[in-house]
């Protein structure tokens, strides 16, 4: 990594010589308010602990002058060739939280610099975009800087960087850090920042009003490079007429009558005065029935613009436009655009009893120290993990492959385990004693005529007796996914009254029994012109009426980077897009196991995409709304065989986790998956053009298994500490998934207040150390004075001096 002394000098020139300013700003307008974040020694009371700097010779902690309380920090600049800073400690994020930063900063004498950075970190240490910054005005008096950004898709950490400027050289004092956050948005614009690639020219999920013009001359251009606010995609309006309307519109996004939407937008104005932001409203028809606008404030450089409008009467969706106004002429560059609405709510403290909060995201995570980020790859048994093959070319059951589900028996008569799987002619079933054999029962036909079973669900309301289905599947006709029924798993009927859900091929649905709603994760209907796969999400309680599907879960830039150099064909770049992904209510989030689709080549952008090859893997993600979801490690989530393997090329997951007991009373979880051991649509006429190189083949259906919870863990070589943000479990039990990885490895558990001090009583000198192999559902943490957790809000501190840390639970 570049140091931080030369690295801020390096961005600073290159954003200075670009015309790049960032003013401040304030908050987005929320139904919410911000919560505050754990920032470790905020006023370098205790000294430095907590910060780093990049020239300890320059920086020192102070009595006088201070802010408050009895200390500060001085940094001493000689150098106007060179920066010194202090940084903070990283706090764990999410993607789309709104990180507001501030500190005070007082200037020996006014001109001698200084700026507050709000920074966003990638997992493996390097820094991503955007970087917001704010100067300090020359004054000699105290003065408080506050800035604003929203986390990029690719990051899981952010920090406070207090910074001399490098141009100029003088002595600061800095004192009273603090760092708030808004939970992520509800609401989201498909396309947000311009970066999805499978449109070369214009931006995919957006309208053009010069929608047939491509090129370096037209009104509206999709460009990509360094000048962009954030990531490398950005739209361009270049308005040269005050007689013609240029504008690009998003995508429709659902929202209720009544809800106030606040869209925002960074926007850099080249020339001209006319660029404007409008968040708009239409009825079931799409006619527009309801507009507000703003014009972009006035300054250099990038500026956040935002307007705020209520969903009148009949109200069904909302989108924004970038307007180049009617009225003006001019250039203006536009990214990152985002939407705050009333809806939107501050996740619960609460822990639900017995519950497991898994660290596979970081909706519950302050902050980390020490460790690292592991996902745990399931494993694959006897036969390479094969469970169920094809019964020969040319048959019903050439080619069985997932999606589709397996459900354990739980009424007296039923199989222990029951699969509906893909076949070559629609829809398979076999049943298992074991989940490992599988028999198809003597049938030589398929259930169902047609490509299901995308979710098959136990109808919760079914009981030996009643006259309710027991099964309910997802199954595709044409352009759309709607629901049958079935009293056996193998006859099926159609629900009367059933509405379809538009999607493309995959409809993944499952049950939350916490909500009691049926959830289905469709891939987006793309229409002409084609955008790329990303999954929606719909809701029902009946699986006869569904909601209109909402942007759930995207590809982003850093899957695009994860990509193998070489790996696109015939001169084109890769990039990534979701194939599919179920959501699976597991303990306190949902798990969503992403279908990674690595694209190596398109025959054709615009058009039917399902020419495009490449190989897929399988992910895994965490969310606690189905909207925004957190994965702080991108590793696959089942292990893809070596070249010439049953999965080496295209993999796809089952639509939920089978959790059995095993023989000797261990918890096991299991996820079924089905593969092509070649690439995407790869046969010889795809191979002799050049498209690919490995023949997809037969595809089979295999398992993989944990011990339970242990999907991905917080790993520690020697000294670590993970530390929670605030929970509520007063007077229940706490236990813990923790393995050791070598002799005298242990886990202490600290609680502490939302300040983060200890509580009496149950600091880590008091905790009980937990030194042996805590398999699910875990080891009950105790303290010298008891084994309950206190009453208010709390947060936990887990502090290992080795292994694994998978999960934990309020009991």
């Amino acid at each position: 990594m570049v140091p931080v002394r030369s690295f801020i000098r390096v961005v600073t020139a290159a954003l200075l010589i670009s015309g790049f300013a960032v003013a401040a700003e304030s908050p987005a307008i929320a139904a919410v308010t911000p919560s505050a974040r754990l920032l470790l020694n905020p006023g370098f009371e205790a000294g430095l602990p907590g910060w780093t700097t990049d020239d300890a010779g320059a920086t020192a902690v102070v009595t006088s002058p201070v802010h408050g309380g009895g200390r500060a920090v001085r940094i001493t600049d000689t150098s106007t060739g060179s920066g010194v800073s202090v940084r903070s400690a990283h706090l764990a994020v999410l993607p789309g939280e709104e990180i507001t930063t501030s500190i005070w900063v007082q200037q020996a004498v006014a001109g001698a610099g200084g700026s507050l950075y709000l920074e966003f970190w990638r997992a493996d240490g390097s820094r991503t975009t955007p970087v917001t910054s704010l100067a300090a005005a020359d004054s000699t008096a105290w003065q408080k800087l506050t800035v604003t950004g929203t986390v990029p898709d690719d990051a899981v950490t952010a920090t406070l960087l207090a910074y001399t400027t490098w141009a100029d050289s003088g002595v600061t004092y800095w004192d009273d850090a603090a760092v708030t956050a808004l939970p992520p948005p509800l609401r989201k614009v498909p396309n947000a920042g311009f970066e999805e690639m499978r449109n070369r020219e214009v931006p995919t999920q957006w309208t053009s009003t010069e929608p047939n013009c491509t090129g370096t001359a037209c009104p509206v251009q999709w460009l990509r490079g360094t000048v962009a606010h954030g990531g490398s995609g950005y739209v361009l309006i270049n308005d040269t007429s005050s007689a013609e309307a240029i504008s690009v519109l998003s995508d429709a996004v659902p929202v209720n009558a009544g809800e106030t939407i606040t869209a925002s937008a960074w926007a850099h104005r080249l020339s001209g005065t006319g660029a404007r932001i409008y968040v708009e409203f239409r009825d079931a028809s799409g006619a527009r029935i309801g507009v507000t606008d703003t014009v972009v404030p006035s300054g250099s450089g990038w500026q956040k613009a935002k307007v705020t409008g209520t969903a009148p009467a009949g109200a069904t969706t909302t989108s924004v436009r970038l307007y180049g106004d009617l009225d003006g002429v001019g250039q203006t560059r536009w990214d990152d655009v985002e939407l705050r609405s009333s809806a939107d709510v501050a996740d619960s403290t609460a822990l639900n009893p017995g519950a497991a909060v898994l660290f596979v995201g970081d909706q519950r995570v302050e902050a980390y120290t020490g460790v690292e980020r592991v996902v745990h790859p399931g494993s694959k048994g006897a036969n390479d993990g094969v469970v169920l093959t094809g019964t020969g070319a040319a048959t019903w059951d050439a080619n069985p492959r997932m999606g589709g589900t397996v459900l354990p028996g739980i009424f007296p008569g039923e199989p222990a385990f029951t699969m509906w799987y893909q076949t070559s002619s629609g829809t398979g079933r076999a049943i298992s004693d074991d989940g490992i054999t599988w028999s198809r029962d003597g049938r030589t036909a398929p259930v169902y005529p047609t490509h299901g079973p995308q979710g098959v669900v136990r109808n919760p309301a079914w009981t030996p007796g009643a006259t309710v289905p027991k099964f309910f599947m997802m199954v595709r006709e044409g352009m759309t996914y709607i629901g049958k029924q079935s009293n056996d798993g193998i006859t099926w009927s159609a629900i009367s009254g059933a509405r379809g859900i538009p999607g493309f091929d995959v409809a993944m649905a499952t049950y939350d029994p916490v909500s009691k709603r049926f959830v289905a994760m469709i891939k987006n209907q793309l229409t002409s012109p084609f955008g790329p796969r990303t999954t929606w999400v719909s809701y029902s309680t009946d699986f006869r009426t569904w909601t209109t599907p909402s942007p759930s879960f995207a590809a982003d830039l850093l899957d695009d980077a994860r990509i193998p150099a070489g790996y696109g064909r015939l001169g084109d770049t890769a990039w990534s897009e979701i194939y599919g992904m179920p959501a699976i209510r597991y303990g306190d989030q949902f798990l969503g196991v992403p279908w990674i689709f690595d694209i190596a080549y398109s025959p054709n952008r615009l058009g039917n995409p399902g020419a495009d090859t490449g190989r897929s893997h399988l992910g895994v993600a965490a969310s606690r709304d189905l909207v925004n979801w957190s994965r702080p490690s991108r590793d696959n989530l089942v292990e893809p065989g070596p070249l010439g393997g049953w999965d080496y090329g295209f993999n796809l997951s089952s639509s939920g986790f089978v959790t059995v007991t095993r023989a000797d009373g261990r918890l096991e979880t299991r996820l079924y998956y089905g593969a092509f051991k070649g690439e995407h649509v790869c046969q010889q006429e795809q191979i002799d053009a050049g498209y690919c190189t490995v023949h997809y083949g037969n595809s089979n259906v295999g398992m993989v298994s944990w011990p339970a919870d242990r999907f991905a863990s917080f790993h520690a070589d020697g000294a670590g500490t993970v530390t929670t943000r605030p929970l509520t479990a007063a007077g229940r039990a706490l236990t813990v998934n923790y393995r050791p990885a070598a002799a005298g490895d242990s886990l202490r558990v600290e609680v502490l207040d939302v300040n983060g001090n200890p509580i009496q009583g149950y600091a880590a000198a008091d905790s009980i150390p937990v030194t042996t192999d805590a398999l699910a559902p875990g080891v009950r943490a105790a303290w010298t004075g008891g084994d309950t957790l206190p009453s208010g809000a709390v947060r936990l501190r887990f502090h290992l001096s080795g292994g694994d840390l998978y999960s934990f639970a309020a009991n």
